[in-house]
């Protein structure tokens, strides 16, 4: 399961058509069905929790055979966490009729046995800067709204490239492109925000979506300022672009020299409506869940639609094709509009393209920032 990833859990067809279809005769009994099922959806939303759907089969040498899913298929890097460890798996060795059989580049952390369950993570690696990469950083703490929020800092020129992570995500998915950031001599700032591990909390616990997120990346990009830097590149994965596109729209942060998405949610009303579809609810349901989601932030989803958004700076994007978590269409749309570089994979997922192919994506990330001189 990828970091923004909700569970996969269908609304039973017959639960959830008789409380669609019903309402005709039994018109009371709708809102009733409508909102538990709606308010199921919205806080899965809201509220990541994290979920372990895979078997660990056995566990031969180097090799690991797990529940065979779209995901264990995939041919590239990822991570596989259980409770308390955490492994690399490399290319699939072979697939069979309910099973996938992998090779395990490194155990991390814990001792991967037969029994545990397990998912899978695009961010691949687990741990810090140096321990990962052998990259020197600095630990700060971030002054903002609610409190202090922890950071990495690895050090650099004064232009700044500042990293925001996904929903329900974590700073390690900045570890993948650590590396090529500071072959190119910036300084990388990878923050945190409300309801992070370690981060304030915010007064209600819920993810807001970006629609409050971004003052705390806003509060990171002053600290860097104070820290000296001079020209700041955001870059954000998933919900964190939907954080950094906020902030900009609200022309909250000056000094952006560059912006860089990775598959980001740039209409909110779209990909719940894609996750609804995956999980056959109706429309009545979907309608519900979004006007809940809604009610619990305070925030019209519309109001975090980016499509029509059109930063007036240099831009890198990069997509997946076969995204299931995020709706990829609105994201074509708005890098046609803005005049944005574009570099799309298929076969990944979502926030997978480095996974599907690391070259291309270090040599456009490159190619990006020294364009930017």
């Amino acid at each position: 399961m990828t970091a923004d990833a909700l569970p996969l859990r269908r609304w039973p067809r017959r639960v959830g058509y008789g409380l669609a279809f019903g309402a005709a005769g039994l018109a009371v009994l709708l809102p009733s069905g409508t909102a538990g099922a709606g308010l199921f959806f919205a806080t899965q939303v809201l509220t990541p929790a994290r979920w372990y759907p895979l078997v660990v089969r056995s566990v031969v040498d180097s090799e690991v055979e797990l529940t065979r899913t779209e995901d264990t298929e995939r041919s590239m890097p990822l991570g596989l966490a259980w409770r308390g460890g955490h492994a690399v798996l490399g290319d699939v060795v072979r697939v069979e009729r309910n099973t996938v059989v992998r090779r395990v580049t490194s155990v991390v952390r814990g001792s991967l046995r037969a029994g545990l369950r397990a998912y899978t993570s695009g961010s691949v690696f687990e741990g810090d800067p140096q321990s990962v990469h052998g990259l020197p950083f600095t630990s700060v703490f971030v002054p903002g709204e609610l409190g202090h929020y922890p950071a990495w800092v690895l050090p650099g020129s004064d232009t700044w490239v500042i990293g925001v992570h996904g929903r329900g995500a974590s700073r390690v998915e900045a570890l993948r492109v650590l590396p090529t950031l500071a072959a190119t001599g910036v300084t990388t700032m990878v923050i945190s925000y409300r309801n992070d591990l370690g981060a304030p909390a915010s007064p209600d616990s819920y993810y807001h979506l970006g629609a409050t997120e971004w003052q705390d990346l806003v509060a990171a990009c002053a600290y860097a300022r104070s820290a000296g830097a001079r020209r700041i590149v955001l870059y954000g994965w998933s919900m964190g672009g939907a954080v950094v596109l906020n902030a900009l729209r609200n022309e909250a942060v000056p000094d952006v020299a560059g912006l860089i998405l990775d598959c980001p949610v740039v209409d909110w009303t779209a990909t719940l409506r894609m996750q609804a579809a995956q999980r056959r609810l109706p429309g009545a349901l979907t309608w519900s869940a979004i006007r809940l989601v809604e009610q619990r932030i305070g925030v019209r989803l519309a109001d975090l639609d980016f499509s029509s958004f059109r930063p007036a700076v240099p831009t890198l994007v990069f997509l997946d094709g076969d995204d299931r978590v995020v709706d990829p269409a609105p994201t074509r749309s708005f890098a046609q509009g803005a005049g944005a570089r574009l570099v799309e994979t298929t076969g990944g997922g979502h926030v997978r393209s480095w996974n599907v192919d690391a070259g291309r994506y270090e040599r456009e990330l490159t190619g990006f920032l020294s364009a930017l001189g």
